[in-house]
């Protein structure tokens, strides 16, 4: 009897992310109107037929129909794992998406945060897809690199991104120029303040990794990102704008589609210990399906996070600054004297910058900033009529 051999495949990150699709798959269509995303050109023959495989396939989603080679078998369980979209087959613009979707106070605020963040710095938007140069993809990924580091550490939390890392960064800028992926980046003048990492598949649009520079977070970046990724996939003919990884409020506030993870064991159908293996596996993954069904898996990711905290712990309520607004500021005087805060020395003001802004319609750029000419850290933002005192203890 020739050697049985064992393929483990993430589908999700294959099919989208890699692009690489199974063997043993004949033909890829969407569940609801059969329409094809792929079709084999390279069955497997009688003469592989003594290539004996079980292929195990997880994070299957379920809105995509799965047909397998004629020598195999299948069968499939629930993961109880959820995954999120906006489909988008029935709108013309993202105004109506957002109609559809949002009460009208909600869509207010995101519309607002738009024009705030659109009229206060000098934004731009852009898509990086079939043309990067490897300076402006080294410069996108270390920025995407640092923003997602400052989010982490900031909730003192680990993420799986950074042990896969270098294995994207190899690949990502040749996908870029091949069209199967994108960067979509905000940026305020030069500088990127929100990067998200897509993967294109037919018509889907595969949003992979984002993260936002974190001195901008009062404007609610993640919203405007959806907002104009969705306004794109609209205006170039995608049907739908998948969510990624993960089940956060933000993707549940914008999904108009919740789809669910499939688990398929395939195996050839004519053999003993094909059929014997995958019942076998089939039932380890049952096992685990119903452990995430009971938030096993959760309840320990949070154990292992306390554990981890609890020899790093810090008081979360010792206050090391103050901001107090005032009714007016004379400008330089002997206390204080105006800085070039945009520098790198004065990095760390860079967030009661933008809150100060956010609050205040003034520009970016029109900002002024006072220091203290004492051994206090005291400082002092002006605007066109409004100024605001901050102090660090």
């Amino acid at each position: 009897m020739s050697n049985l051999k064992i393929s483990r495949i993430n589908f999700y990150d294959d099919l989208f992310e890699k692009q690489n699709i199974p063997e043993c798959i004949s033909k890829i269509a969407y569940q609801d109107n059969d329409y094809l995303l792929y079709k084999s050109e390279n069955p497997i023959n009688e003469k592989r037929q003594g290539e004996k495989k079980i292929y195990s396939i997880q994070i299957v989603p379920d809105f995509l129909s799965i047909k397998y080679d004629a020598l195999f078998n299948k069968r499939v369980l629930k993961e109880n794992r959820l995954g999120y979209a906006a489909k988008l087959n029935e709108f013309t613009d993202v105004r109506s998406y957002m109609k559809n979707q949002f009460r009208s106070k909600n869509a207010y605020v995101i519309f607002k945060n738009i024009k705030r963040l659109e009229t206060r710095f000098e934004v731009s938007y852009t898509l990086f897809y079939g043309n990067i140069e490897r300076h402006e993809y080294d410069f996108i990924m270390d920025s995407l690199h640092n923003m997602l580091k400052n989010r982490f550490e900031e909730r003192n939390d680990s993420n799986y991104i950074f042990q896969i890392w270098p294995k994207i960064y190899n690949s990502l800028f040749d996908f870029i120029n091949l069209k199967k992926a994108s960067f979509f980046v905000i940026f305020n003048g030069a500088q990127p303040i929100q990067i998200n990492i897509q993967y294109h598949f037919k018509d889907i649009l595969i949003n992979s990794v984002p993260s936002y520079d974190i001195n901008y977070r009062k404007f609610g970046l993640g919203n405007i990102a959806f907002y104009k990724q969705i306004e794109w996939c609209i205006n170039n003919g995608y049907s739908m704008f998948d969510f990624g990884h993960g089940d956060l409020p933000i993707k549940r506030r914008w999904s108009n589609m919740i789809y669910g993870f499939d688990y398929h064991v395939v195996y050839s159908k004519d053999n003993l210990k094909s059929i014997f293996s995958a019942n076998l596996k089939f039932l380890k993954m049952k096992v685990k399906a119903y452990l995430r069904l009971k938030k096993a898996d959760v309840k320990l990711k949070d154990f292992k996070k306390s554990f981890s905290k609890s020899s790093n712990k810090f008081d979360t309520n010792k206050k090391d600054h103050e901001v107090i607004n005032l009714s007016g500021f004379d400008g330089e005087n002997k206390t204080f004297k105006k800085i070039e805060w945009q520098s790198l020395e004065y990095e760390f003001l860079m967030k009661f910058v933008c809150d100060f802004i956010y609050y205040n319609p003034v520009h970016f750029n029109e900002v002024q900033v006072f220091k203290e000419q004492s051994e206090r850290k005291n400082f002092i933002l002006k605007g066109k009529n409004n100024f605001q005192k901050i102090i660090f203890y």
